[in-house]
């Protein structure tokens, strides 16, 4: 391989990257988006593209070669071409988890942080796909590790409105001290509070059985909902939850069956209606987006602490 990156055909361009799990299910149309965003990037054998800890500037999509990814140390996994770096971590606005090392003269097809904001904004079908599978792979982490979702997504805050009905400026205030919604502007959260509908369930109702089809979200507000899956996924949901959002984002069945252990206060938010929203509001779609892929890198980030186990010393 020259000193120089070599030039990557726009062809070969899409090609590469329609291999990268991710983006396998984009239309070739816009993949090619993505593509021509891409810049080659050339690194030598030995060359560090990212140490722990650094930020996330950019994606690096293998075109030749392979990256080594080191966590404490320890190689914990190797992408050829057909796979990537940094792309959950420029997605979730974080930090690197891995130092990213080259193993061999590598050619890359990077996408900077900025230029994947601007593909974002300007295509939202991309958007939403990224929606759709970050979901979905969230999902299948927690499923898989039997993990507690309230314990894996930010801690929402507890002084949330009380068990009564919701009027509009009770539904400002709940969605305002969410997570997901804290950068939103006031009028995109009106706009959601005005579709939203107040409900309320008594102890024992059942919200929703494994497998139904997931159509909305529910919003907690007050009491608490008992969850619980056949694969083993006991947890418990309260006040500031978003239930059921990750089926319903990543349009997969409902993964357990929920039901109110307590009188229960939310606002009922249909996807049909959130997805609207989210096309309409960038800001609102990139931090829900975020804060899924943040939560993913975290369950990545433990599963790889535990398979590396403790360090001498």
């Amino acid at each position: 391989m020259p000193e120089l990156a070599r030039a990557v055909p726009p062809l070969q361009r899409l090609l590469h990257l329609k291999r990268v799990p991710l983006l396998s299910g984009l239309p070739a149309s816009e993949v090619a988006v993505l593509a021509d965003a891409a810049e080659e990037r050339f690194f030598r054998k030995g060359a560090v593209l990212f140490r722990e800890g650094d930020e996330a500037s950019a994606m690096h999509f293998v075109a030749e070669g392979a990256l080594g990814n080191f966590r404490r140390g320890i190689r914990v996994g190797v992408d050829r071409p057909g796979g990537g770096i940094g792309g959950m971590a420029v997605l979730a606005r974080g930090a690197m988890g891995s130092r990213v090392v080259a193993e061999e003269d590598t050619l890359t097809l990077e996408i900077d942080a900025d230029a994947v904001a601007e593909v974002l904004e300007d295509r939202f079908p991309i958007l939403q796909y990224l929606l759709r599978e970050v979901n979905r792979q969230a999902l299948e982490l927690l499923r898989r590790h039997r993990l507690d979702p309230s314990h894996v997504f930010s801690d929402p805050p507890r002084d949330l409105v009380g068990s009564g009905g919701l009027d509009l400026v009770d539904r400002l205030l709940l969605l305002r001290r969410m997570p997901v919604f804290e950068r939103s502007s006031v009028t995109a959260l009106a706009e959601l509070a005005r579709t939203l509908a107040s409900v309320r369930f008594e102890p024992g109702t059942v919200l929703w059985h494994e497998g139904e089809p997931s159509q909305g979200i529910l919003l907690l507000s007050s009491g608490g909902v008992q969850a619980t899956g056949s694969g083993g996924v006991q947890f418990r949901a309260g006040p500031g939850f978003a239930l059921g959002a990750l089926e319903a984002v990543g349009q997969v069945p409902r993964w357990y069956a929920a039901r109110a252990l307590t009188p229960v206060v939310a606002l009922q938010a249909q996807t049909d209606v959130l997805v609207d929203l989210f096309e309409d509001s960038f800001e609102m779609a990139t931090d829900f987006l975020a804060i899924v892929a943040g939560a993913t890198l975290r369950i990545l980030d433990w599963s790889a602490a535990e398979a590396a186990g403790p360090l001498d010393g």
